[in-house]
């Protein structure tokens, strides 16, 4: 292929692997043959010639490298600024996304117990230092637990209260790292962190539509990365495409109405008539246009 198509081989992407000694990567998981004589069942060895798949010890050091130094978890000094909800929240999301990837590894476990040690040490030093109090503190004062469909959960938990309507809450652990055969891999982006994001608690305590100013089911809407706002080739941008391009976000409250609108792929009607409302404006689809000279009634021509 090299010399009749002047092609260049991926060594990583073509290499040839000896199933049962060797494992082959795909799209992040190891691909093996499993082979176990003392796993038997009715029918005899149960696993020989199974293709299994498994988490990669080195995703497993990478995921933790960001919360390590120099072998030990430290904390995240760039977190510091955020308030407890947003740290709890972040650190969550990005194991959550982690685990769910890896959902199918027969090793998910055994792999992720380590990752899940470090991120937790992690986040509990980043909160000692941003409360200025001890991480048994840390522990005493948010140590919680919840019900979830694998049992009870020792987890950190937190509150936010709002007045008239259910807390905010946000909490680590409670994650299960069994393996579910019928999972859906979710390759979504694995970073929860935007530093250059507005905090969203504070968005979310505002309570109202970033986009229609309702105050009805305010909810927040995701995308996966900023350029995705940006594609060539489409149509005229959506009003709520405009904003979050224009404020560097990935994330925008909305309300129930235009939410539906956003991932039914339209124009919110529901904002427009409510920019008509509050500001008697039309929509900016009905601007007038020039006036043609020599049009009856119109400006006549020159001469």
């Amino acid at each position: 292929m090299r010399d009749s198509l002047k092609l260049e081989l991926s060594d990583s992407k073509t290499l040839i692997t000896h199933g049962r000694t060797q494992a082959a990567r795909f799209l992040g998981y190891e691909v093996v043959v499993l082979y176990d004589d003392t796993k038997q069942n009715s029918r005899g060895r149960a696993i020989n010639g199974i293709i299994g798949l498994k988490v990669p010890a080195d995703v497993v050091r990478a995921r933790c490298a960001p919360y390590q130094k120099g072998g030990k978890p430290i904390h995240r000094a760039e977190r510091l600024n955020d308030d407890v909800f947003s740290i709890i929240s972040g650190y969550q999301l990005e194991f959550r996304g982690i685990a769910e990837y890896y959902r199918l590894a027969y090793n998910l476990s055994t792999r992720l117990d380590r990752l899940k040690w470090v991120m937790e040490q992690s986040l509990t030093k980043t909160l000692a230092s941003k409360l200025r109090i001890s991480v048994p503190k840390v522990y005493r004062r948010y140590q919680s637990t919840i019900q979830t469909e694998g049992g009870p959960y020792k987890v950190l938990r937190v509150e936010v209260k709002r007045k008239g309507k259910k807390p905010l809450v946000a909490h680590w652990g409670g994650v299960s790292l069994a393996r579910r055969k019928g999972a859906v891999l979710n390759d979504r982006s694995k970073s929860a962190w935007n530093t250059n994001r507005t905090e969203l608690l504070q968005r979310l305590l505002a309570d109202q539509c970033e986009h229609c100013s309702s105050r009805e089911g305010v909810q927040v809407h995701h995308v996966r990365s900023l350029k995705d706002l940006k594609r060539k080739g489409r149509a005229e941008k959506p009003e709520w495409v405009k904003q979050m391009a224009s404020r560097q976000r990935k994330t925008l409250v909305v309300c129930q109405e235009c939410h539906t609108d956003i991932h039914a792929g339209r124009h919110s009607k529901h904002a427009q008539k409510k920019r008509i409302q509050d500001t008697g404006e039309p929509d900016e689809a009905k601007v007038s246009r020039p006036v043609r000279r020599g049009a009856v009634g119109k400006v006549p021509e020159n001469g």
